[in-house]
């Protein structure tokens, strides 16, 4: 994932899908506009209000979750992710499965049809050509590409013809087709061969500000800070949008978005603070929602380190949490409960596994039984050692200061001491390489979040092979039966068989404790109630219709 995703997340509508979302805060529509809408809508032109500016325009080469999600705007994938938690065909007409032949019986082999009649916004053909070509810069060593996960196992593109691919693997893995050119952790849009191709490499081309793409909108201009002017592509194969513009705003205070929404300055934002709610949820003219979103807060725990590496103590430190305060004090009730790191509105849930209710007493029973009596201060010591910890964070982000307060406070009650610890993000998040504290287990436990993709691959999560820099097994948690769980799921591509599998995994974490699920995020959108269509996806980005929408 990038920034605001996978382990870089710091945790931080309109219409409900299957995963839910709530509308909270809605306005009385004041007449005053041309057709009886809001004064201060401008017919036909959106404009979004958002915290981050991205570092490009091509996610390929880019670090930033906002890189991908502007990306659905002018890019082109071959399947967008809805908000009925289902793809939608974009650049191929036909997601492959065993059933339609797509996938080879071993699934080694995964035959895509191509959509006809595509063009770039240059008016330059679509077809095969780019696709193979994209392949290539994303497995080229000279481009900075974020993750070439998936990717790599290709070992030939065969054309068919000039729209029908043959895609040969080194193995069956079965989060392919959610990863290819799809909504995975890092997803990329297909590129122009007919520009870029000419390239040694795209890490500082003109087309990383200006991309030609075959989506529903096309980039008029970017200049760092300021907006990006999306206009409508009237050659869209779908049609030309129903919105003329979209002007994106990176706005870099979240108080400063809030003020825009009051004075309707803007007419979206889509990920608002939940430190804000209460004044987000109740501005005129405004509809609020909240959309639950594959996105949860952890307290890590490193299981290495030796005041961990017992189970029981893990174990306490869950039962010692009041998660339901902590979510209603810190995240003013927007957030949910979790406990497995699958969302619950995922085909791979398993609701049947230990749930850690607050439960001070049973985490003091835990921890007698472990041999950490209390001392004459209260905290627990066991052969002359304390029961103190380091909770390690980010400096400067307002949620994980008051989770690590909260958590500082109930661990204290039941005799554990946490000591902590906040860093820069840029050394927080730092490579294992460059002696990141999240990479290099610098601490006992962390506050961060992981945000999933449409397929509930979490095998570089939790997997023995996966420790850092292999991987993103902060944790340093290793069971043998977890792993041969997940290379069945990584292998079957029956559904059947990969529920199973993950229900075995998560039940596993669930038991072992590598990590404290503190919630599960509901992503705050506040939209102009002349906005129609908006109706945010559930999983790595809320924009996958943007063709329908309409103000």
């Amino acid at each position: 994932m990038k920034l605001l995703g996978r382990i870089a997340a710091l945790a931080l509508a309109g219409v409900c899908g299957l995963a839910g979302c709530s509308k909270v805060g809605t306005s009385s529509e004041a007449g005053g506009a041309a057709g009886g809408g809001n004064p201060w809508t401008q017919h036909g032109v959106l404009r979004i209000g958002n915290l981050q500016e991205p570092d490009t325009l091509d996610p390929e080469v880019g670090n930033q979750q906002i890189d991908s999600d502007l990306a659905m705007l002018w890019g082109g994938f071959f399947f967008n992710w809805s908000d009925q938690n289902q793809y939608v065909p974009e650049l191929a007409t036909e997601l492959p499965t065993l059933q339609n032949g797509g996938i080879s019986k071993d699934g080694r082999t995964i035959t895509y049809h191509l959509r006809r009649g595509v063009t770039w916004h240059d008016g330059a053909p679509f077809d095969a050509r780019d696709v193979i070509f994209t392949w290539h810069a994303i497995m080229n060593k000279s481009n900075n590409i974020p993750s070439t996960v998936g990717f790599d196992l290709v070992t030939a593109i065969d054309q068919v013809d000039p729209f029908t691919i043959r895609v040969h693997l080194k193995q069956s893995w079965a989060p392919f087709v959610a990863t290819f050119f799809n909504q995975s952790g890092t997803p990329f849009p297909v590129l122009p061969a007919h520009i870029l191709a000419k390239y040694p490499n795209i890490n500082q081309v003109p087309y990383n500000s200006q991309p030609i793409g075959t989506g529903p909108f096309s980039v008029q201009r970017w200049q760092r800070g300021s907006k990006i002017v999306f206009e409508a592509n009237p050659h869209y194969w779908r049609g030309a949008p129903k919105l003329k513009r979209i002007e994106y705003d990176p706005v870099p205070n979240e108080n400063t978005i809030v003020t825009l929404i009051q004075s309707h300055e803007i007419d979206l934002e889509y990920n608002g603070s939940a430190a804000n709610w209460q004044q987000l949820k109740s501005v005129p003219g405004t509809r609020a929602t909240l959309t639950d979103f594959n996105q949860f807060g952890q307290l890590a725990l490193n299981t290495s380190s030796p005041l961990l590496a017992d189970v029981s103590v893990r174990k306490a430190l869950w039962y010692a949490l009041d998660s339901p305060g902590i979510i209603e004090r810190v995240s003013h009730g927007v957030n949910v409960p979790g406990y497995t790191d699958q969302p619950s509105f995922s085909w791979a849930y398993n609701p049947n596994v230990t749930h850690y209710n607050y439960d001070p007493a049973k985490a003091r029973q835990l921890l007698d039984a472990a041999g950490w009596k209390p001392g004459a201060d209260g905290i627990r010591t066991k052969n002359g050692t304390r029961l103190s910890i380091t909770l390690a964070g980010v400096s400067g982000s307002a949620n994980g200061t008051a989770v690590a307060v909260q958590a500082q406070r109930y661990w204290k009650d039941v005799g554990v001491e946490a000591e902590v610890k906040n860093y820069t993000t840029s050394l927080f998040f730092a490579s294992y390489g460059a002696g990141g504290i999240v990479q290099t287990g610098k601490f006992d436990a962390a506050f961060f979040s992981w945000v999933g993709g449409t397929d509930p691959d979490d095998s570089t999560l939790i997997m023995c092979d996966q420790f850092p820099p292999n991987g993103q097994n902060v944790y340093h948690f290793c069971n043998k039966t977890l792993d041969a769980a997940e290379r069945v799921a990584l292998a079957s591509n029956d559904r059947a068989v990969r529920k199973k599998a993950y229900d075995r995994v998560q039940a596993i974490m669930a038991d072992q404790v590598p990590l404290v699920i503190s919630w599960y995020v509901r992503r705050i959108t506040v939209e102009n109630t002349d906005l129609k269509n908006y109706k945010p996806a559930h999983a790595v980005t809320p924009f996958w219709n943007s063709w329908e929408w309409e103000i």
